[in-house]
This record gives C-alpha cells, sequence and structure tokens, in this order.
C-alpha cells in the first residue's frame, strides 16, 4: 500500500495519501457523524431498523425503498446515519453504500459508487460506459443483501438507478432515500414513508440545553435565564440545525441580558412561514465576531465545486489570498496558525460541519444562509440558472462558457472556480481578471493553459490538478505572489524557474518523474507540510544537496528521499552516502521515508537524535 503512494507522490506540500481515493467521489455527507446522541427520534430508529432486518417474503420484488422526507435540517441525514451505523444492520447486509446524491443527478457517478463499495478490486474508474457499469454492478450483487443510503434526492431522476437492481439476482436491497419534497418520492408506497417533523418538546428542550450550556450544569443558572430559553426555544421550529447554532450562540455569554438580547432580536421578524428557520441562522451568523463573518461567506462558493467539501489547508490559503487573514503581531503565529483557529471556531459554532480530521464542508442550510448575506459578492453561475451578475461580485463559481462571458462585464473579480471551460481562452478579458487572486480550473479537457493567466501578477493561488495540461511554459514563474501552485498529474516537467516563486508554500504534484531538484529548492523557504524529492542519484556530492537548504525547512513535517531503484546502481554507494548526509532535514521533522538508498553508512544527523520530533522512519529497498 505505501509503495503504491510513493509511486504516485512526488511534491506535495500537504501530502494526503487519500486523495486518489476521495477524488473519485463527490459525496458531501457521509455515513459518519459526529453526534454522540440523537433526541426524540427513537420512534423513526426502531421503525427503521425493523423495516432493514424484516424478511419481506410475501413481496414479488427483490427491493425495497424506505423514504425520509422533512425540512431542511430537521435531522434527516443524522437519522440515516445511526440506522446506517447500528451494529444489528451492520450484521444483516453482507454490503452497505452510502451515497450522496445532490441536485445535480450523475447517475454514472452514483453507479461507479456502488460498484466499488460491493467489489472494490473492481477497476471501473476509467469508464463512462452506463451499460457496463450497470452489469458489472449486477453481476457483483448476486446472491447479496445490499443496504444503499441516497442522500438529498432532489428529483425523480433518482428511479432510474432502480431498473438494474430490480435486475440483479441479489438476495435483497433495501435503500434509504431522503429528500426534503415529498412530490420526489410520491411513487414509493406510502406506508414505508417516515415523515420528519420538529422533536418532541421535552426532547427538543433536552437538546437546546446540551447545545447551550455544553459541560456547564443547567441547575446552577437562574429561572429566568431558563424561561428565556424556553421562549427562544417556541421560535426553532423544533430544527436540531437551529438548536445547535442558536444553542452555540447563548453558549458564549451564560447571561440574562446576553439571551434576552437574542430573544429580542428584530430577526426572527423576517421568519416567511411557520417552518422557516433562516432567522435564526442569521442571527447566529450576525453574532459572529467580524473577522469570521467574511471566511463563512467565502465557503459558500466552494461548496459548489467539485466535491462538495474542502480541506482546511486549501480553504484557509484562499482566506490568506483574499485578505481576510493577516499578519500577527506576535511572531509566534502565521497566518496559516491564524487561518487554523478561524476553522476551528466555525466549526465549534456549528458554520462548518467536519468530514473528518482534515476536510470540512456546510449544510445546505448554511450555505444557503451564506449566500443570503453576500449581498450579491458570491455568484454560482450553473448549467441552466438564469442570474444577473451583481455589480457587487468578487468571487465565482461558473460553469460552461457561456456563463463565462458574462464574468468578463465585471473587474472586481478575487476568485474565479472554472468548471468545463477547456475552451476558455476567447473569454479570458485581462482587464476582467486582473485582480484574481485564486483561480481553479476544474476541466480535464483543457489542455493549454490561455496565455492571460500568466499576466494574473495579484495571484496567490492556482489549481490546475483537474486538468489534462502537459507542460507549463517558464512565464508561469513570473507569478512572485504565488503561495499555493497545484499541478496536473499527468504533467511531463516542471517549469526550471519554479525556485523563483519564492513566495510559495504548497506545491503539489502527483508525478514522480518531475520532482524537484536541490537548485530549485533553494529558495523555496516558506514550503510547508511534505516534500519529496526524487531521482537523487543524478545529485553528484554532498555541496550539491546541500544547496536544498533542508535543515533550515522548519515548516516541512514529512520527507520522503527517493533514488530511482532502476537506475540507482550506477551511482557509487559513497556518493549516495555524501548526498543523504548533505540532506539534512530540519530538527522539527515527524516522518522520514527512504527509498533505494544503496549507501551502508547511516547519515551521521539520524544517528546524533538531532530529529527530536521524529515519529515514524520508513526505509524501502535500502539492501545495504
Amino acid at each position: 500500500m505505501l509503495q503504491e503512494l510513493f509511486d504516485q507522490i512526488t511534491l506535495n506540500g500537504v501530502y494526503d495519501p487519500w486523495e486518489h481515493h476521495f477524488t473519485q467521489n463527490e459525496r458531501v455527507t457521509t455515513s459518519s457523524t459526529n453526534e454522540r446522541k440523537i433526541y426524540g427520534r427513537n420512534d423513526e430508529i426502531q421503525r427503521l431498523i425493523e423495516f432493514l432486518t424484516e424478511p419481506n417474503v410475501n413481496n414479488s420484488s427483490n427491493i425495497f425503498v424506505v423514504p425520509i422526507v422533512g425540512m431542511g435540517g430537521i435531522g434527516k441525514t443524522t437519522l440515516a446515519q445511526f440506522v446506517f451505523n447500528n451494529r444489528e444492520i451492520e450484521n444483516h447486509f453482507d454490503r452497505k453504500a452510502w451515497i450522496y446524491v445532490s441536485n445535480h443527478f450523475d447517475r454514472c457517478r452514483i453507479t461507479k459508487e456502488m460498484l466499488h463499495v460491493i467489489s472494490p478490486n473492481v477497476q471501473c474508474c476509467s469508464t463512462s460506459n452506463l451499460d457496463f457499469l450497470e452489469r458489472e454492478l449486477q453481476r457483483h450483487l448476486t446472491g447479496k443483501k445490499f443496504l444503499l443510503v441516497l442522500d438529498d434526492i432532489w428529483s425523480d431522476e433518482w428511479q432510474w438507478l432502480l431498473a438494474p437492481l430490480q435486475s440483479s439476482q441479489a438476495q435483497v436491497i433495501k435503500i434509504i432515500a431522503t429528500c426534503r419534497d415529498p412530490m420526489v418520492l410520491r411513487s414509493i408506497d406510502e406506508r414505508n414513508k417516515i415523515i420528519l417533523k420538529g422533536i418532541d418538546h421535552q426532547e427538543y428542550w433536552s437538546l437546546f440545553l446540551n447545545c447551550a450550556f455544553a459541560d456547564n450544569n443547567p441547575d446552577n443558572y437562574s429561572q429566568k435565564l431558563h424561561d428565556i430559553g424556553k421562549g427562544i426555544v417556541k421560535k426553532l421550529m423544533g430544527s436540531p440545525l437551529a438548536a445547535k447554532t442558536v444553542g452555540k450562540l447563548l453558549r458564549r455569554d451564560l447571561t440574562e441580558k446576553h439571551w434576552n438580547d437574542v430573544l429580542e432580536n428584530n430577526l426572527w421578524k423576517l421568519k416567511t412561514d411557520a417552518h422557516d428557520i433562516m432567522p435564526a441562522l442569521a442571527l447566529s451568523y450576525y453574532h459572529l465576531p467580524s473577522h469570521l463573518q467574511p471566511c463563512f461567506v467565502f465557503c459558500s462558493v466552494l461548496h459548489n465545486y467539485k466535491y462538495g467539501y474542502r480541506k482546511m489547508e486549501e480553504l484557509i490559503y484562499m482566506w490568506i489570498a483574499n485578505g481576510y487573514i493577516h499578519e500577527s503581531g506576535s511572531n509566534s503565529k502565521t497566518m496559516h496558525d491564524i487561518g487554523e483557529e478561524y476553522c476551528h471556531e466555525l466549526l465549534a459554532m456549528g458554520f462548518l460541519d467536519k468530514v473528518d480530521s482534515i476536510r470540512v464542508t456546510m449544510h445546505d442550510l448554511m450555505h444557503d444562509l451564506a449566500q443570503l448575506v453576500s449581498h450579491g459578492e458570491i455568484c454560482i453561475y450553473n448549467r441552466g440558472k438564469d442570474e444577473k451578475l451583481s455589480k457587487n461580485v468578487r468571487h465565482v463559481c461558473v460553469q460552461g462558457l457561456i456563463y463565462l462571458g458574462l464574468v468578463c462585464e465585471t473587474n472586481n473579480l478575487r476568485t474565479l472556480v472554472l468548471k468545463q471551460a477547456g475552451g476558455m481562452a476567447p473569454f479570458l478579458n485581462l482587464e476582467a481578471f486582473k485582480r484574481v487572486r485564486v483561480l481553479v480550473i476544474f476541466d480535464n479537457t483543457m489542455q493549454e493553459l490561455p496565455e492571460a493567466i500568466y499576466h494574473l501578477k495579484h495571484l496567490q493561488y492556482l489549481d490546475l490538478s483537474s486538468t489534462s495540461i502537459k507542460s507549463i511554459p517558464e512565464s508561469l514563474c513570473g507569478l512572485y505572489q504565488l503561495r499555493v501552485l497545484k499541478l496536473p498529474q499527468y504533467l511531463l516537467t516542471l517549469p526550471s524557474q519554479v525556485h523563483s516563486l519564492i513566495n510559495l508554500e504548497i506545491l503539489y504534484t502527483a508525478n514522480r518523474k518531475n520532482g524537484l531538484m536541490c537548485m530549485q529548492l533553494k529558495n523555496l523557504s516558506k514550503l510547508k507540510g511534505r516534500l519529496s524529492i526524487v531521482a537523487l542519484e543524478i545529485i553528484r556530492n554532498k555541496k550539491e544537496a546541500t544547496k536544498a537548504k533542508l535543515n533550515e525547512r522548519h515548516h516541512i513535517k514529512g520527507l520522503d528521499l527517493r533514488w530511482n531503484i532502476d537506475t540507482v546502481d550506477r551511482c557509487k554507494h559513497v556518493v549516495q552516502e555524501e548526498v543523504l548526509e548533505g540532506l539534512q532535514p530540519h530538527p522539527n521533522l515527524e516522518q522520514l521515508y527512504i527509498f533505494a538508498y544503496m549507501g551502508s553508512k547511516t547519515p551521521s544527523w539520524l544517528m546524533t537524535l538531532a530529529l527530536q520530533r521524529l515519529q515514524k522512519l520508513s526505509l524501502f529497498k535500502c539492501r545495504n
């Protein structure tokens, strides 16, 4: 497994060994949940478990669907997660799949995900032949008990997924489908439908107290405070999301004055109907510290592209590029450190959700809130969406060339996310894009980078990893402000002047054949995360190796040093020993990987315990 990862990674400032697995999916929700307890849903949980485990012997079909319907934020996904992870359910089914459907229905992608779960070893990622995928799915379902969760369905198109499942020889297939609109699931047997409404008052009060007081004992606070809390609860419409968001707002100041200010706030008057919880969410937003508000709003543009989630690392650097984070007066904190604090604050207050230890997402209603309070600064152009361009627009996500021409009408852009824009060159008006700080291109048909990009002197974040560009001209290295550069997987060569990018902190490329040389590393003093240096057999002596100045790279946490196994024997072993000695890392290094080193001597810096923070040392094919 580790050998395969090394073959994929050359230089990656934010090394993520699971990147190549997750990028095949577009999940926003997952089967994991951060909730320790689910309030007021015991009957629904029991009903779901009984439905999933009962034999259904009197039905001629092998496929059964239970819809979970309710308004946004009412807890449909949380309910499904609890049942999906129930031990009885775990033991009952041969295979389980959790798939986030979303309002962009992709039949091919969903079929691939089902197939990957049922038979992980099937090599199907490169094909888009739906007939082949469905036949493979049917073949691998034979004789199996299969549980499928289709989370967040928005259209009738989801029923196209049923045909190949019904035609399979599976023993039984049980499907949980979550949806806001009951009309989308109207064709399903009404007897199985679970309609989620507000939680029972007593249970909801317990949830609210837990959110508002956390580790504090509610009994230690005045009855007056409790009475104010009950008044607030009446406005939350039984929504768990509203309870969590407003509860965390109240938790920041457990005083009668603060709680009463929340209760009497005029935003409650904006409610449009009996189920509208947007005022509750907006109330929490307007109580956010001023430095966090633009960071939260910016997240909404990322919610709409690629996978629906973002690595915290990437999000932080986009905030930095847009000027939302400033240098600390203290030398001990970098802008990246401050950005991490911002991220954790937004997570703690419920504005972002954790996918795992490195990735975050946001609830659909939080996305709607961010769009609402952006005052036109953020615009999402999707296919079939007719929307006028706001004069205030600064951050744009564009899908398709038809909208890119509209974007060129502004000259205020700071962030531009392009999807499916392979023929974008004629539309790139330099005047319109000259102030862009963040540029992300998501289009595997793009093979050349438009000339205009080399003139974006303010650019700090450039992501080309989802393109098919094979060559990057040297002129790219004139973008001296770049902090993050993510290059395509199949890039043939790196620009020779990449060391000119003196502000570069993150350099990502997944092709091990185009690794950096020591001379190129000389000026890249700000690199962070994980660094891989390959083809070390061409370095001639210790003096050349020391030019990499690895002992000064205190932000590098993981170091991968590789000789080419096919040509390493042409390099004298004593030379390899000198080179490894000259590649002494900084004492902050936590992980060290050495591959195909043929010297017989351990470097002095490893023998003298200079690497005091080293947690992991891995040697591969170091025969001597």
